[in-house]
C-alpha cells in the first residue's frame, strides 16, 4: 500500500511539473501584448503658418509631452500600435501688420496643446530595431496666445484634421519582460484649416510584455 501511494504521488508531482512548464513556455511564447509610458522633446515647427486668414502666423519652436503606447504583436514581424499622447508646443506668434512695437520684439509667445491618438503599425527588423509609421488622430487641440506682458491671454479651440508620423526606433528586452525603447521620428500635424505643423524629436519609453 505504501509502495504505491508513493508511485501515484511521483506521478502526480510529475505531471504538476510537466503542467506548470507547458503554461510557462506557452505564456513566453504567446507574449503578444506591450504596454509603455513615454516622454517626449523635440523641435517642432518647418515654418510660419497662419492660424486664419488675415490672422497671426505662428513660429512653432520646441516641445515636450508624456504618453501611453499599447501594441498588438500581430506576426513575427509586424505589430498594430495605439495610445494617446499629450504634447505641449511652445510658439512665437507673428501678427500680421499690426504696427505695434512690442510684436517686432518676438514678446508675443504662444502655446499649442496637443492630445493625439495614434493608428499606426510596427515593422521589426531583427529583435533590436523597428520602423514604424501611421495615423494620427488629433483629439484636442487648444491655443492659448501670450501678448505683451501678459495683459491679455487669449484661448481657442482649434478644428482638429489628421496627422501622420513616420520613425525608426530601438529597443531591447530583458528577461523579466521590461523593455527600453527610443523612438526618433517625423510627425507631421494639421491642426484647423490653417495651422499646420510638424514635430522632429524622439520618445524614451519603457514598457513590459504580457
Amino acid at each position: 500500500m505504501y509502495i504505491l501511494n508513493h508511485s501515484v504521488t511521483k506521478r502526480i508531482i510529475l505531471l504538476l511539473t510537466l503542467f506548470f512548464f507547458t503554461v510557462h513556455l506557452y505564456g513566453q511564447i504567446e507574449k503578444r501584448n506591450l504596454i509603455m509610458g513615454h516622454v517626449a522633446i523635440g523641435i517642432s515647427g518647418l515654418g510660419y503658418y497662419p492660424a486664419q486668414v488675415g490672422g497671426n502666423s505662428y513660429d512653432a519652436k520646441y516641445y515636450y509631452g508624456i504618453g501611453l503606447d499599447y501594441s498588438r504583436q500581430l506576426s513575427k514581424r509586424w505589430d498594430l500600435c495605439s495610445g494617446f499622447e499629450y504634447t505641449v508646443n511652445r510658439m512665437t506668434a507673428r501678427p500680421e501688420l499690426t504696427g505695434r512695437e512690442e510684436y517686432d520684439h518676438g514678446r508675443f509667445k504662444a502655446k499649442l496643446s496637443l492630445a493625439s491618438i495614434p493608428v499606426e503599425v510596427k515593422y521589426h527588423v531583427g529583435e533590436l530595431v523597428y520602423f514604424q509609421g501611421g495615423l494620427i488622430f488629433n483629439v484636442l487641440a487648444k491655443l492659448r496666445e501670450e501678448q505683451w506682458q501678459k495683459l491679455e491671454d487669449k484661448t481657442s479651440n482649434l478644428a482638429l484634421t489628421l496627422g501622420f508620423g513616420l520613425g525608426i526606433g530601438f529597443q531591447h528586452e530583458f528577461n523579466s519582460g521590461i523593455i527600453l525603447s527610443l523612438y526618433p521620428y517625423l510627425k507631421w500635424h494639421g491642426v484647423g484649416e490653417h495651422l499646420k505643423f510638424a514635430q522632429i524629436g524622439a520618445n524614451l519609453g519603457v514598457g513590459y510584455t504580457f
